[in-house]
């Protein structure tokens, strides 16, 4: 795997994750469920929760550079655009958002899910949004 560096005339660019190429996500349905988390464990089967199996359905899309924090309602990802794969189930080329809403609706069993693509931007004050 090569390492670069994304640069802009000639400098390192600002915000760049060296070697990956990050498109950030943010993952959501109405039912407020695509987030939760796995049951059971101490001695009992542990059964997957949405939030594991949306995990599982991303990765067959692209791998994961950066994961956000669990909520039952939601959580974002950010995803190595390097290895996206934007094709959805009949082989047709859409945008990455509608592909891994497409399998994450599949490996959930949720028909609600929402993927909205986050550009991150730095604000007049040098907050991060």
């Amino acid at each position: 795997m090569s390492y670069g560096i994304a640069r802009k005339n000639g400098t390192s660019q600002a915000g760049s994750f060296f070697g990956y190429q990050p498109i950030f996500f943010k993952i959501t349905n109405g039912a407020d469920n695509v987030g939760t988390a796995d049951t059971g464990g101490a001695g009992s089967a542990i059964v997957e929760g949405n939030f594991t199996k949306a995990i599982r359905a991303i990765q067959e899309r692209a791998s994961i550079v950066v994961l956000g924090e669990r909520t039952d309602n939601g959580f974002v990802v950010a995803v190595d655009g390097a290895t996206a794969n934007p094709y959805d189930g009949d082989n047709t080329d859409t945008n990455l958002a509608d592909a891994l809403n497409t399998v994450i609706e599949a490996g959930t069993g949720l028909s609600d899910v929402t993927v909205t693509q986050i550009t991150l931007a730095v604000n007049g004050s040098g907050v991060i949004s």
